[in-house]
């Protein structure tokens, strides 16, 4: 694993930070997520979007089980919260 070293700069009303080409490629994408963690900011690539011509086989095999209902509305209506 090598470190890299790269300056914050302004962009615009941003700012940003410029990868080194070869830590670029080596992500295997144009898009990154950002994570901010205790020891600092993780980039990782960003997943990729399945094309659409797959989306019908995926949405197949989701789960459309209904949520429960929610029956706990009186519970709500005594909140303690009182119409002025």
């Amino acid at each position: 694993m090598q470190t890299y070293h790269a300056k914050i700069t302004q962009i615009g009303n941003s700012k940003g930070v410029r990868l080194p080409k070869e830590l670029a490629l080596s992500l295997g994408s144009t898009e990154v997520t950002l994570e901010q963690t205790p020891e600092g900011i993780l980039i990782k690539a960003a997943p990729a979007i399945p094309p659409l011509s797959q989306w019908a086989a995926i949405f197949a095999k989701a789960d459309t089980t209904p949520e429960p209902e929610f029956d706990e509305w009186d519970v709500t209506l005594q909140d303690g919260l009182e119409d002025e």
